[in-house]
């Protein structure tokens, strides 16, 4: 009949520094939240968590009341290395677990407490550049071995736009890492990671989260260092090139948007921007999903025992028609493909080859205007 099943793309996670409220909200506990009315069942303000009360507000002012977001809050010490560490049980490994594996993107963040002092040699705080190599061996550890894949949005705090030798983004390998620069916090320069993940968390996996369509992501925004994005957009270039997501702003439009969805690998890379990752996140699951089923069953061979091709055709159109109907106007086209000569008899194994061909996204426009003559022409 045409049916797709419901997906959870748009399914998001947060993990935030705070404090714990008596008898209401715990640190190191994961939450399931449908609104901004939970902040008020776990006794969040914000005057007592600040960082908590700012994104989780932001996220639901983009992705919507309803929207579906698994939040852990941990101690205001906390490291963003210590919480995105691959060891088992950390905090970021604690939230995908408890959720049940639906969680597709995850924000994290951190309020450094007073005394905390960030070392900004490389233009942003160290802490964040040691996270981000963290967090891709989680990524990677969950989308190969539980067909779990989700990908990150982490804070470049304390941004120092003098530092001699700033790290860039672009010249790392962390593909399923997105480092904001961007920030909608006027008083503590906080990272705009439940804003920018509620933008992501309520778009289709192939936009990008600076779809000017989708609107303003605000009518103000900052650099973490404090900027004002119209006072910084002699950086826009050079932060952007360098892989940054950073709010810009376009002439006759009313707001800040965003420069678009790169992650810290370089753009050479398949998963150099975000949508593209979410792409293949996508059919990665859609495959597993229906392939599953197929395991342990009873396959036709031929006469040299080989898969049959009847047998290929079927696995083939099965995939394809999965697929294909779960991401009709998120794909130009996808093909699954079991190559012959797969002795089934001699192993059990059964290579199966899936090649999707993405959307497009319109970046830049050069535009040609001039004056014509008809006389002359």
């Amino acid at each position: 009949m045409g049916r797709s099943a419901a997906t959870a793309d748009g399914v998001a996670g947060m993990v935030l520094t705070g404090v714990a409220v008596a008898g209401k909200l715990e640190l190191n506990k994961h939450y399931q939240l449908s609104g901004t009315a939970d902040l008020v069942t776990l006794g969040v303000t914000a005057d007592n968590n600040p960082l908590v009360y700012k994104e989780v507000t932001a996220f639901y002012e983009q992705a919507g009341d309803g929207s579906e977001l698994h939040l852990l809050v941990v101690a205001e010490a906390t490291t963003l290395a210590q919480m995105c560490d691959s060891v088992a049980g950390s905090p970021l490994r604690k939230l995908i677990d408890a959720s049940g594996g639906r969680v597709r993107l995850v924000g994290v963040n951190k309020l450094p407490p007073a005394d905390y002092t960030a070392d900004t040699s490389q233009g942003i705080d160290g802490d964040a550049i040691t996270a981000a190599e963290k967090v891709q061996a989680v990524i990677e550890s969950y989308a190969t071995g539980q067909v779990n894949p989700f990908r990150v949005l982490m804070p470049a705090p304390a941004f120092d736009a003098e530092a001699e030798n700033l790290f860039k983004p672009r010249e790392a390998s962390y593909n399923g890492v997105c480092l904001v620069l961007a920030s909608d916090d006027v008083a503590t320069h906080t990272a705009a990671i439940g804003r920018i993940l509620g933008r992501a968390a309520s778009l289709a996996v192939h936009q990008s989260i600076g779809r000017v369509r989708s609107g303003s992501i605000a009518s103000q925004m900052y650099l973490t260092d404090g900027r004002s994005y119209t006072d910084a957009a002699g950086l826009t270039d050079s932060l952007h090139d360098a892989g940054y997501i950073i709010p810009i702003a376009y002439p006759r439009k009313n707001g800040a948007y965003l420069n678009g969805d790169p992650t810290a690998a370089p753009v050479t890379d398949d998963y150099a921007q975000l949508r593209y990752g979410r792409v293949v996140d996508k059919a990665r699951i859609i495959v597993y999903d229906t392939l599953i089923a197929e395991v342990l069953d009873n396959v036709e061979t031929g006469d040299d025992g080989d898969l049959s091709a009847g047998q290929r055709a079927s696995y083939e159109g099965m995939i394809e028609n999965a697929v294909l109907q779960q991401m009709t106007d998120e794909i130009s086209a996808f093909v699954a493909t079991l190559p012959a000569g797969q002795n089934i008899l001699g192993g059990e194994h059964i290579r199966v080859v899936c090649r999707i061909t993405p959307r497009g996204v319109v970046d830049t426009f050069d535009v040609i205007l001039e004056y014509s003559n008809p006389k002359t022409a």
